[in-house]
């Protein structure tokens, strides 16, 4: 079973509120990450985002899953700034993953 959510009708043009974004991942993506083989978020028609929203909704699932979750998660058309803001959220999930394992 493959879960994709386009992330645009469930949240718009416009990626801005870090909350919500949260929110979302805990109630509908992470509990599909230990079932489904893959996770897409498809980004196609998103616009503009900020950081706070990809964190709360990348950074948190990689934080969460380690990199695991990178094996899981596939991110679809993304649009240049998207993309710098989905990696540099994976590269922080991971550091924050490390750290966890670590200590």
């Amino acid at each position: 079973m493959k879960l994709e959510i386009s992330i645009l009708q469930e949240f718009g043009q416009h990626l801005a509120d870090g909350s919500r974004a949260a929110e979302f991942r805990m109630g509908r993506i992470d509990p599909y990450m230990s079932i489904c083989p893959e996770v897409v978020l498809d980004f196609t028609g998103v616009r503009a985002a900020n950081s706070s929203f990809i964190n709360a909704l990348v950074c948190g699932l990689v934080e969460h899953h380690g990199k695991r979750a990178l094996n899981i998660l596939v991110f679809k058309g993304c649009n240049p700034v998207v993309r710098v803001l989905v990696e540099a959220a994976v590269a922080l999930g991971l550091q924050k993953a490390n750290r966890l394992v670590k200590a």
